[in-house]
């Protein structure tokens, strides 16, 4: 029996390996800021709190990340998850869809969703083979 990587065909290993890889940058990236943001906060009233919908977009940034992360194994999922909060993020805050970095977010999964659809693709097409039609 082949292994998974001998069945897919070179588009999908390159597009995986794109996605696989944006993500990551986009995931490191993310976190560098989150690590300066909570070693260097802003130099308005640190003792403030939040306001519901500041809430609201961290869990939502948090979701994209974890989606991409989640990507990485079951590209499906992450990509939807992901998808998601970047929906939730540009219903809460329409502005930041205003900046052309955001959208990289929902190219790597929408990346992530094609390299699950053309997997299964060739996958079904490896299965009828197999079974002689």
């Amino acid at each position: 029996m082949k292994n998974k990587t001998s069945l897919e065909s070179k588009t999908t290993r390159v597009l995986r390996m794109t996605a696989r890889i944006s993500g990551l940058i986009l995931i490191l990236l993310t976190l560098s800021f989150a690590i300066m943001y909570i070693f260097f906060p802003e130099q308005h009233n640190p003792n403030a709190e939040p306001e519901p919908n500041q809430i609201a977009l961290i869990l939502l940034g948090v979701l994209i990340i974890v989606g991409l992360g989640l990507a990485w194994k079951w590209e499906l999922i992450g990509a939807m998850i992901s998808l998601v909060g970047f929906i939730g993020v540009g219903i809460l805050n329409p502005d930041a869809m205003t900046k052309p970095m955001m959208y990289l977010f929902p190219i790597t999964a929408i990346l992530f969703l094609i390299c699950w659809r053309l997997s299964k693709l060739h996958r079904t097409k490896e299965e009828n083979i197999d079974q002689g039609e």
